[in-house]
């Protein structure tokens, strides 16, 4: 069952904000943070220039990581600008984020809609290291999203390709 919760639309906002600094930055439109109910832990912007593992999500996690000071992150939610790809979806289950609120569908290389990886449910099999599947809610703000993304040559992501 998929709840929208009341600050789902500041964080979603505030991760379409973060996508425009990636552009603006020359990068990928992608943005992401991870919050513990309504309070902001940590957050990533897309530094693809920098090095190429450096996906919004990932640094998002990773600074999460750092500030809480521990890999579990189960009370945690992670929104993203664009859906995660597999590598970020791999990194979110290790994370152990119970929720994931993305707003632009990656049809070619999501790792939810395209390769099963958030909602996977043989990877529960392997605990610790990863975590039971997360709740998914996708497509939540996608059109205000799309603006952003509409500025690079990203054509692949939302729910229609360009």
């Amino acid at each position: 069952m998929t709840t929208i919760k009341e600050y789902d639309k500041k964080f979603m906002l505030r991760c379409i904000e973060l996508s425009q600094i990636a552009v603006n930055n020359g990068d990928a439109a992608f943005g992401s943070l991870v919050a513990l109910d309504d309070k902001l832990i940590a957050e990533g912007v897309n530094n693809l220039k920098g090095r190429v593992s450096d996906h919004a999500e990932i640094l998002a996690l990773h600074n999460a990581h750092v500030k809480l000071g521990t890999p579990d992150l189960s009370d945690c939610t992670l929104y993203t600008s664009c859906e995660p790809c597999p590598m970020c979806s791999f990194m979110i289950r290790e994370y152990k984020i119970k929720r994931v609120v993305y707003a632009l569908p990656s049809l070619y290389v999501g790792g939810y809609s395209r390769w099963p990886i958030l909602q996977d449910k043989k990877l529960e099999e392997l605990k610790p290291i990863f975590s039971n599947a997360p709740e998914i809610i996708g497509g939540y703000m996608e059109e205000e999203a799309n603006v952003v993304m509409k500025q690079t040559p990203l054509w692949m992501f939302g729910s229609s390709t360009r």
